[in-house]
């Protein structure tokens, strides 16, 4: 007899929403597994899970890299603590616009367009400014927007530059066909960051149908006669064993699929190349691995521009390229950094107190990447190939990104603000190749990745998992977490993850 219902791998935005869901049936014991530490409450969490007003990229992080282009490492931050990357992320809670999810329903993933989806993620929110049929107002995780009397003096001049340059104001920023400038919808209460630990698993703590167990780093799963039986965990040092009757994986698009690797499923030819005996071939574990390129133009502020403790950000830009057939596949931030905060920044650009940068990001990059493993040890990061900027197309975008962002970056409000501008220089914006070589040189991403065990039917040659989250194959096992995207939605990752482990749940209390 098994010794749980279900086992989750991974207490992250979607893990920590499932496991919070299952257990509301009192007669389903779930264990749901972290490789990271677990705070119990606000008064153990150390400081960086919970100032909401910056991201957390150093203590509780896997301190894996990427490459952003072809042998140009960059660091891949992903949190590694109960809440996952929703406990350390910059807190911007923006959806994917309706075509994202029906394009998903259209590739054969029924359940899973637009009018599905909304209800999890009006289920998941409490939006505290906006309301009516869009909008939840009962759920675990708290929304709102910085207020015009909230705004610090850097991120109000980007507003005001973003409007003068003619783009429409935006005050709520995930109503369909909404585009513009306005503050961000954001995931918290004050300056605490709510993440899924805080908003799912801390109400759910006294079930003791729920079992949480941090500091386990799952190996493999175990697989018998063509279905998974349960998992090889390293805690402690040691490798052990749990047993469940279903294993859902929710470690994240860079860590769900190392996992199925060492378990001997995904594409045959790399494993016999890693020596792991074939369990179950599936080509597409690994593969079409997307995230949402990035380039920063940085500047040095003019003293008293920003205050210790201002926010990381506020307001956001949603725009569309020249020339796109996308709409709003283009988003633009204004990041203000004190080194003093975010010590990282001392190495990126030595020798400032404070910086900001204005931020171009392609929201619907046509670059696909991939990762696999490196060895079949646990504590081999594997190969995380991003391939940013491989399309034209997305090369194209980016160029004209940093373009919109230079001339916002000299208009009046910003650059009364401004000592110097860092990079790029305007003899690299005036030259097109010059641009490229610096997006070749600069791009890097915005820590959305995705894709990685993507949904689809078995028809198509690098689905992973059908649209109810269970891998193709393979019974008794499912994925559900931002893995699973067919494509990247435009929009920050973290709340389509959530809805991702809310749907799932809904499949499997079905």
């Amino acid at each position: 007899m098994a010794a749980y219902d279900i086992i989750i791998v991974g207490a992250g935005s979607a893990g920590a929403a499932l496991a919070a869901r299952l257990t509301e049936d009192p007669q389903r014991s779930v264990l749901l597994l972290e490789a990271g530490p677990d705070y119990v409450d606000l008064e153990t969490m150390p400081s960086d899970l919970t100032d909401g007003t910056t991201a957390s990229v150093d203590k509780h992080d896997w301190h894996w890299e990427g490459n952003a282009i072809p042998q140009r490492a960059v660091p891949y931050p992903r949190g590694k603590v109960t809440g996952g990357s929703s406990a350390v992320n910059g807190i911007v809670a923006i959806r994917g616009v309706p075509e994202d999810y029906d394009e998903w329903a259209a590739l054969g993933n029924d359940g899973w367009g637009w009018e599905d989806v909304l209800p999890a993620l009006r289920k998941l929110e409490d939006d505290q400014d906006h309301g009516g049929d869009l909008h939840g107002n009962a759920g675990p995780i708290p929304i709102v927007r910085w207020r015009d009397d909230e705004l610090t003096p850097l991120q109000s001049s980007f507003q005001q530059a973003c409007l003068a340059a003619g783009h429409p104001a935006c005050d709520d920023h995930n109503v369909p066909g909404s585009t513009g400038v306005g503050s961000w919808a954001m995931n918290r209460t004050g300056t605490l960051r709510i993440s899924t630990a805080i908003g799912y698993l801390n109400p759910a703590r006294h079930r003791l149908n729920l079992t949480i167990r941090a500091g386990c780093e799952v190996n493999r799963v175990l697989v018998e006669d063509g279905a998974a039986v349960g998992v090889e965990v390293q805690h402690d040092g040691r490798l052990q064993t749990a047993r469940g009757n279903e294993i859902v994986l929710c470690a994240g698009a860079l860590h769900s699929p190392p996992i199925l690797l060492r378990s001997g499923i995904g594409p045959a030819a790399h494993l016999a190349e890693v020596g792991i005996d074939l369990v179950h071939e599936l080509p597409g574990v690994g593969q079409n691995l997307r995230d949402h390129p990035s380039v920063t133009l940085i500047s040095q502020p003019k003293d008293g521009v920003i205050s210790p403790g201002d926010p990381l950000q506020q307001i956001g830009l949603r725009y569309t390229a020249s020339a796109s057939d996308e709409e709003n596949d283009m988003q633009m931030y204004m990041w203000s950094y004190e080194a003093e905060r975010v010590p990282q920044i001392r190495v990126t650009v030595p020798g400032f107190d404070f910086l900001f940068m204005i931020t171009p990001t392609l929201q619907r990059p046509k670059s696909i990447g991939s990762l696999h493993l490196a060895s079949p040890a646990l504590d081999d990061q594997p190969v995380i190939e991003i391939n940013l900027l491989d399309d034209e197309s997305d090369m194209d975008r980016m160029v004209d990104g940093v373009r919109r962002a230079w001339d916002l970056l000299h208009s009046g409000p910003i650059a009364e603000k401004t000592e110097q501008v860092l990079r790029p220089s305007q003899e690299i914006v005036e030259d097109d190749e010059a641009i490229r070589e610096f997006l070749r040189e600069r791009v890097s991403h915005l820590v959305h990745p995705v894709g990685t065990c993507k949904m689809g039917p078995a028809a198509d040659p690098l689905a992973v998992v059908d649209d109810r989250c269970r891998l193709h194959g393979i019974d008794n096992l499912r994925v559900a977490d931002a893995s699973i995207m067919p494509n990247i939605v435009r929009g920050n990752t973290n709340l389509t993850s959530i809805m991702i482990g809310e749907r799932c749940a809904d499949f499997m209390m079905a």
